[in-house]
């Protein structure tokens, strides 16, 4: 049986993941953590590969963006996970909760970057 903070921290990490489908949707530059997110990924693939197959192989480099969106949020919400989920697990749920707006936020709407490569 999952306690309330575990089924928070899931139901976070599925909308984040779920939120990857929507980052090649995003025009202009995006937000820093957009430009973060997605960037790296690219110069993971590309370090790996090639930057020829990174700019023709999209599959790929959304593959890793996936698995850095996702590790990007669990940094903080692994921290808010353990601090609360034995002492106040209605509050550091809701901590999770409020976690999950934030980081979505940042991704897609707040601190848009003015300059991109």
């Amino acid at each position: 049986m999952m306690t309330l903070p575990g089924r928070a921290l899931a139901f976070g990490i599925a909308v984040v993941a779920a939120s990857t489908a929507a980052l090649p949707t995003v025009t202009g530059y995006g937000t820093v953590l957009y430009q973060n997110v997605v960037l790296s990924a690219w110069g993971f693939v590309a370090a790996v590969t090639s930057e020829r197959y990174a700019d023709l192989h999209h599959g790929p480099v959304w593959s890793v963006a996936l698995l850095l969106n996702v590790g990007v949020f669990l940094v903080p919400a692994f921290m808010i996970f353990f601090i609360g989920r034995r002492r106040w697990p209605k509050v550091g749920s809701v901590a999770l909760l409020a976690w999950t707006a934030s980081y979505l936020l940042f991704l897609f709407v707040l601190f848009p970057a003015t300059d991109g490569p």
